[in-house]
């Protein structure tokens, strides 16, 4: 590193020049101190290094993304930084956009972790200026080669930022949906209550052999499991029942966590025990009615009616008494059901593009860089 970089050492010796305050941050990069905290936490910046465009700056804080500490260029105009950061610039004979995604990988790190500690503080990695300065950097001698990596990267990283930001918007359209379907539901949806459209179905014991048999509805909307995620589950202490395809099930105690799911084929016949319960639903599009009831307004609201000391449950009885609008034409229900599913469908679609291009990155950076 001390052969190809040098180390900044300006200072910020005149506060009147009023440059602004910059942070390194592992998730954004560098960043306006004023934007990342909506305000300067900086009082005096008279003993702060002034930082160019191009300059790399090392901050020690470590984090989940940045393990021992993020390493990122300076894309912004010249700024002023805080002295408890490392800075550098790369010198001329090379390709300044090698070296950023050289830093966004994690090929430096083994030199970190054998040559530095995370010293007195655990947010901090500790690492001297003259050590942090022998790290070894494997660089194509030809700086075209360089410049072909930084071009891979920075093409791969260009689409990433495109994916997820259509990502952003095929979501927030799918939100929009869901505002203007409420709203419909409110201005002409008639009001019932659940006991309308749920019953309590024939109550069959499951004979129980091994957890694979066993249904979990996971939090926040997330769906049902096979299995359960207990080591210390006695399948012979508790009595479980089966639970069948089409059927609303929701778990007492974390319905307001949204641990609400709407059975279907992949998991028809598995059991959950009384504290699990499943309603049969009829009078009604099913999917519509679960589209209604997996809106945060209504499985948040449930906890206003959950009872008990400690683990607080919400008891079937009282959920049945629960009133919702809904629209009762049948065709209207099935185009809300074709639409959301469809909006389903694309999102997962893109969700998955995203994934590829995030494990597509993750390769280059672990490949393009010896």
């Amino acid at each position: 590193m001390g052969e190809i970089s040098e180390k900044i050492t300006q200072k910020n010796n005149n506060s009147c020049s009023q440059f602004p305050v910059l942070t390194n941050s592992a998730e954004y990069g560098i960043v306006y101190q004023k934007d990342f905290f909506d305000k300067n936490i900086a009082i005096n910046t008279d003993n702060y290094y002034v930082v160019h465009t191009e300059d790399f700056v090392y901050n020690p804080r470590i984090s989940k993304q940045a393990p021992y500490g993020p390493i990122r260029v300076n894309h912004l105009k010249t700024g002023v930084m805080s002295p408890l950061y490392y800075i550098f610039k790369i010198k001329d004979d090379f390709n300044i956009g090698f070296f950023e995604f050289l830093f966004i990988g994690n090929k430096w790190h083994k030199f970190m972790y054998q040559n530095g500690d995370s010293g007195a503080r655990s947010d901090r990695y500790a690492i001297k200026d003259k050590v942090f300065n022998k790290l070894p950097i494997y660089i194509p001698q030809k700086i075209e080669e360089q410049k072909l990596i930084f071009e891979i990267n920075h093409k791969i990283n260009s689409l990433l930022y495109l994916q997820q930001r259509k990502l952003e918007l095929i979501s927030a359209l799918e939100k929009g949906l869901g505002q203007i379907i409420k709203q419909q539901n409110n201005k002409y949806g008639i009001t019932f209550s659940l006991n309308n459209f749920l019953e309590i179905p024939p109550q069959i014991q499951a004979r129980i052999k091994n957890k694979n048999q066993l249904l979990t509805v996971k939090l926040n909307l997330q769906g049902l499991a096979r299995g359960v995620q207990r080591d210390t589950l006695s399948l012979g202490s508790t009595k479980y029942f089966i639970r069948h395809t089409g059927e609303l099930i929701f778990g007492k105690q974390n319905i307001f966590n949204g641990s609400i799911a709407l059975i279907t084929k992949e998991f028809d016949g598995l059991a959950t025990s009384n504290d699990v319960p499943s309603l049969k639903i009829s009078n009604i599009n099913p999917q519509f009615l679960f589209y209604l009831l997996k809106n945060p307004d209504f499985w948040k609201h449930t906890e206003l009616i959950a009872t008990g000391t400690g683990s607080k449950r919400v008891h079937i009885h009282d959920l049945l008494k629960l009133h919702i609008k809904i629209i009762p034409d049948a065709k209207y229900q099935a185009k809300i059901v074709s639409l959301s599913r469809n909006f389903e469908k694309i999102v997962l679609n893109q969700q998955i593009i995203v994934k590829e291009c995030e494990k597509t990155k993750q390769f280059l950076l672990q490949n393009l860089f010896i």
